[in-house]
Formats: structure tokens, C-alpha cells, sequence
């Protein structure tokens, strides 16, 4: 669902004053900085994001609307937003959202979000909200998860690992094994960077409700996996097993040449 943004423009130009205001004692050199830091090709203005976060406390003019409302009009925000923080105003709100009913509405409005994803740090807000929709409409979600193991699209590539469990420990229900592992295991290859971050990172947060599983797959592609991947993936490992598979990796690294 799209929506013109002749409908809600007066909201967008909403956000991005007060952020702008918010704004106004950053150089254009610090907000320069905080373009490159997330590799992005939207302008920025330098917020951090504890100023970003306070922006959305303090509410809008469409703030005390029902959800069902206001999700419109994020998905303007988000589409026609001129600067990275207005479009995390959305992603923000997004990851707000707790009951059920809503996530579920929320759906078929974020899903498409993902196609003006342009950094790492908006993909990771971004599978915050993914991840618990995938909670409550895992029927929903999961396939789309699957068809985006895919894609073309490095992003979507990205977000069908990450969104799979997010932070493990946050999560109230999780996927059986088998329909996670399997993601994991068919990026392992994959020559992205952000996307083998996202291998690391899915197997780290594996650990927390499958551990022997986790650590079987890590040890059976221990002389496989990018070397960003495997330092996100041993982060947790105990510190002998991963003293172990560093030699196991080192050697294979000197057999190869």
C-alpha cells in the first residue's frame, strides 16, 4: 500500500522541520560524516540517535491517531523523507509496535520498504520491525524471507537472514531450526559484505535457542566462512572452541597457499 504524498505532505514537511530545527548547531562536515560512516547515498543532517529518538517522543500533529492512521502516513514519511533521519522517524515508529493486530496491519505497508534501503544501518531498524512481525504472521512473512534468500538484491539478500531472529533474546517466538538454518547455509558463498555480516550475525544470535545445532554448523563450515563472517559468528563461541577453529582456519589458509 502507497500512498500520494500530496495526501500527507504537510506531515512530511512536519518531521523534517522539527528535525531540521533539532539539527541546527551540526556542520554540514559532521553531517557529511555520518553520510559516509553509513555508506548512503541520502543526504543527512548529523542527528545522533538518541536526538533522533527524542524527536519522535515528543510527538507530532498525527501522533495520538490510531495506528491503522498513522501507518500511511509513515509510509510517506519513509518514501518521501529528503534526509536519512526523516525516513528513520518511520523505521522508529515501526519498531514501536507491540500488539499483534497491528504488526500484522503494518505488514503489507513496510514490506516494501525494504526497496529504499541503501545502508546497513537502516536494513538493521528495518528487520527490527520484520522480526517481530515475523512473530505473530509467521505464514506471512517466513515465505517472503525465503524469496528474498534469493533475490538480486543484496538488501533483501541481507534482510531474510537478520530478520530471522534480529537479537535472539528478544525474541518471543522463534522459527524451528529448520527453516533458519537453511537461509544461513545458502548465503555462506554469497560475496556481499553486508550480507555475510548478516551470516555472522544470524549464527551468533543462533546460539541463543539452538546452541548445538548452531555450533555444528560453524564447525562444519569453519574453513569456510568469510572472515567477516566467522568473527561475528564465533563472538559468543567459548573461548577453547574458538582458539580451535581459528587453527583449523589457519591451517586451511597455509594448505591453500
Amino acid at each position: 500500500m502507497t500512498v500520494a504524498v500530496d495526501s500527507f505532505g504537510g506531515f512530511v514537511q512536519e518531521v523534517e522541520a522539527r528535525l531540521i530545527e533539532a539539527a541546527r548547531g551540526v556542520s554540514p562536515e559532521e553531517a557529511e560524516r555520518a553520510r559516509v560512516y553509513h555508506a548512503s547515498a541520502v543526504p543527512h543532517l548529523g542527528l545522533t540517535v538518541p536526538s533522533q529518538r527524542m524527536a519522535l517522543r515528543q510527538r507530532y500533529a498525527f501522533s495520538a491517531l490510531p495506528v491503522e492512521a498513522q501507518l500511511p502516513i509513515w509510509d510517506t514519511v519513509w518514501r518521501h523523507g529528503r534526509h536519512y533521519e526523516t525516513k528513520c522517524q518511520a523505521l522508529y515508529y515501526g519498531a514501536k509496535l507491540r500488539k499483534p493486530e497491528d504488526l500484522v496491519h503494518a505488514w503489507p505497508i513496510v514490506l516494501s520498504w525494504i526497496d529504499l534501503v541503501d545502508n546497513w544501518d537502516s536494513s538493521d531498524e528495518l528487520s527490527a520491525i520484520y522480526s517481530r512481525i515475523l512473530e505473530v504472521a509467521p505464514d506471512k512473512v517466513y515465505p517472503v524471507l525465503v524469496h528474498w534468500n534469493r533475490s538480486a538484491n543484496a538488501w533483501k539478500r541481507r534482510q531474510s537472514l537478520v530478520s530471522l531472529l534480529y537479537y535472539g533474546r528478544s525474541r518471543r517466538a522463534i522459527l524451528p531450526a529448520d527453516k533458519i538454518f537453511p537461509l544461513i547455509e545458502r548465503l555462506i558463498d554469497d560475496k556481499d559484505r553486508f550480507v555475510q555480516k548478516a551470516v555472522g550475525w544470524t549464527l551468533r544470535e543462533a546460539l541463543v535457542p539452538y546452541p548445538e545445532e548452531t555450533v555444528n554448523l560453524i564447525e562444519t563450515h569453519s574453513t569456510g566462512l568469510s572472515a567477516i563472517a566467522f568473527a561475528e559468528a564465533s563472538r559468543k563461541l567459548p573461548a577453547a572452541l574458538r582458539a580451535r577453529l581459528r587453527s583449523l582456519r589457519a591451517a586451511a589458509r597455509r594448505a591453500g597457499g
